[in-house]
């Protein structure tokens, strides 16, 4: 069915709302820059002008790691109030200093990072300004540099201010990508990382610039569900309720803000799922002379997704057994020999099939291109393909919320990304999962297909449940540590598996009331939970009654 004027309007609505909510505190946009080289041996201190009540002190490392001691008192006269070994990629680290002093030093050991700020807090974690910093052996100019962008700090810190989880890779490697530097992060290929680096490049460096890019991919595939579950079921409603479920799932909502890469990938195998389907429904409408021009740009965004984590080929996969079902089922019938058949066989698309996969392989070396012109030799960038399999396939590290591919759909182990104690009681996390709303009735609604698929034949079910095992139940091979976003790309065949059901009793009263209600009970706990999913400060009687499960930890 053609896209009308009240599409477009559902779509934009859609898009907008989702935009506007996932951009809400993303992070801050003028964020420190200027850096100070600490190395072992330096030191420096600090005056505040007057003598204060200290309660802490917060360090902002860019890179690189720092052993130090802090002392308060005055010059001549120190008295040790702590030490901190600082490291990863752009953190504040806390020092508890609790005590009068107008003097605070700071001795580094072991060192070799970059320090981008320095800020002090005193009671009621309010900031105390800085008069002046010396250092205490040489005159080093650039400790300027430590206290020239106070107003850009956010004390105390949260994910507003500093990367957390596996932003400390992914935005660490796009700087490299920008700097043409040798990639910090090497086991996915480039172009989710290239993508980073494009956002940052964009929006600046800053933690709104590293996130914006995947607020933008999470925000485009509402209007490609929603023109998935058009093209799927013919109607506004199915439509709508694709967009709608896929809006408000937690897990599109996080992944969506968080600068990794995920977010890429589920997009570019939504978007080839899309072409992919339309080619499906064309063969079995029309046979295999329809046009291919769907075809060869699914295989294209498979390739940009396989570009930029390689476990996008299941879904893949799945579609290439959906073709072979189709073209198996048409030898059944041909009424040919053997030698005939087998010609049947390889005739229109198949060599073209192939053609269109040589191109995916081409985008997918051309990804590399950034790494050679590091100076990366083509063998070299042979050889980090065998090195990114060795790393995933002997990969024997354990972690506190990693989970097992059989307990995604019931959200057994949400993954913990991020936690600070705030004043006030309240406390900021964010916790990677999906809307029980969402996952648990997507998941029956799947079961329910999967009936459909075998007993009715249904060809809508069958490539929504040909896709979701396709991209599913090879985890049941994979021995390293996995965790529940890898569910993340399954998440929208939830959303239309819901959908094929929703929409087909959406005609009756008793459909439409039921309906309706799911939909108002979905966007209840996207409410309920927003605090835990997008890390906005709540009390933590809040947090605690949201822990419907022991093993939810956030």
């Amino acid at each position: 069915m053609p896209i009308d004027k009240r599409d477009l309007a559902t779509i934009i609505t859609l898009s907008l709302a989702f935009f506007l909510m996932a951009t809400w505190s993303l992070g801050l946009a003028d964020a420190p820059l200027t850096t100070w080289q600490a190395s072992a041996g330096k030191s420096f201190y600090i005056d505040l002008g007057n003598l204060e009540r200290v309660d802490t002190v917060y360090i902002l490392i860019k890179s690189g790691y720092a052993n130090l001691q802090v002392y308060s008192g005055y010059p001549r006269n120190w008295s040790e109030n702590g030490a901190a070994s600082m490291y990863d990629y752009y953190r504040w680290y806390k020092i508890d200093i609790n005590c009068e002093t107008q003097f605070i030093k700071f001795v580094f050991q072991h060192s070799s990072g970059e320090i981008v700020e320095i800020a002090v807090l005193g009671e009621g974690k309010q900031k105390i300004a800085i008069n002046s910093i010396r250092g205490e052996n040489d005159d080093d100019s650039a400790l300027s540099r430590l206290i020239d962008e106070q107003e850009k700090v956010e004390c105390p810190s949260t994910y507003m201010s500093e990367t957390y989880f596996d932003e400390i890779y992914y935005v660490r490697t796009a700087e490299n990508y920008i700097k043409l530097e040798e990639p910090y992060e090497w086991t996915h290929p480039p172009l989710g990382k290239l993508i980073l680096a494009a956002g940052i490049l964009a929006f600046g460096y800053s933690p709104f610039g590293w996130r914006i890019i995947g607020v933008i991919f999470a925000t485009l595939m509402i209007p490609v569900i929603y023109f998935f579950g058009k093209k799927m079921f013919g109607t506004w409603i199915g439509a709508f309720v694709s967009a709608f479920l896929l809006m408000f799932d937690f897990m599109h909502f996080t992944m969506g803000r968080i600068a990794t890469v995920d977010t890429f990938v589920v997009f570019f195998s939504l978007t080839s799922q899309l072409f992919f389907f339309i080619y499906f429904q064309n063969v079995l409408r029309n046979g295999w002379k329809t046009s291919v021009v769907p075809l060869f740009l699914a295989v294209l965004f498979f390739s940009l997704g396989f570009s930029t984590k390689w476990f996008v080929l299941y879904g893949f996969a799945g579609q290439l057994f959906l073709l072979l079902v189709l073209r198996f089922r048409d030898l059944f019938t041909f009424k040919g020999g053997l030698v005939a058949k087998i010609r049947t066989f390889f005739c229109h698309p198949f060599f073209m099939v192939l053609g269109f996969i040589g191109i995916a392989a081409i985008v997918y070396l051309l990804t590399f291109v950034p790494n050679m012109m590091i100076g990366d030799t083509l063998k070299e960038v042979y050889e980090t393909q065998w090195s990114m399999y060795f790393y995933h396939s002997t990969l024997t590290a354990d972690h506190p919320y990693a989970s097992q591919w059989w307990s995604w759909p019931i959200i057994l182990r949400p993954v913990w990304l991020y936690v600070s104690d705030l004043p006030g009681g309240l406390v900021s996390t964010i916790a990677a999962m999906g809307n029980p709303a969402v996952w648990w009735v997507g998941f029956s609604s799947m079961l329910s297909a999967i009936w459909k698929a075998v007993k009715e034949k249904n060809h809508t079910c069958s490539f929504i449940v040909v896709i979701f095992l396709f991209q599913w139940l090879p985890y049941i091979l994979i021995q390293r540590c996995t965790f529940l976003y890898h569910f993340y790309v399954n998440v929208p065949l939830l959303c239309l598996a819901t959908a094929y059901f929703l929409n087909e009793s959406w005609s009756g009263r008793w459909g439409k009331t039921t309906g309706l209600a799911y939909l108002l009970g979905v966007v209840a706990l996207f409410a309920l939970f927003y605090p835990v999913t997008s890390g906005y400060p709540m009390p933590y009687w809040w947090r605690e009654d949201l822990r419907w499960f022991k093993s939810w930890g956030f």
